[in-house]
């Protein structure tokens, strides 16, 4: 007989699995940031090493404007190859509170 898997195990695994997709994802943001003149800054879960279940990557993107759509393709396209959803920020369009507010947990990433 198979084995029951409790919803606490499989929570369990799902954190692991969506911990695994985010740090592949921060891997190469970082090696695309650095050969393209930007960074993105992780910051949430993510960051805080606190990822659950039902965690995402909260990512601000903060490229040049000439770079910043080619970031986003970047970053929805990781997105789909780690079955990982992404919320994306544009640095551009960010406000200085929303900045302050996620500064103290903020990854950089360049």
């Amino acid at each position: 007989m198979d084995k029951v898997v409790t919803i606490a195990e499989r929570d369990a695994r799902e954190a692991a699995r969506r911990r695994s997709a985010a740090d592949a994802i921060i891997a190469k943001l970082k090696a695309f940031a650095i050969s393209r003149g930007g960074r993105f800054l992780v910051f949430g879960s993510a960051a805080v090493d606190a990822m659950s279940s039902e965690s995402d990557l909260d990512v601000v993107v903060d490229f040049p404007s000439d770079r910043e759509g080619e970031a986003v393709d970047f970053v929805e396209d990781l997105s789909r190859i780690h079955d990982l959803p992404v919320d994306y920020y544009l640095r551009s369009l960010a406000s200085e509170r929303f900045l302050a507010r996620i500064a103290n947990e903020a990854v950089t990433l360049s």
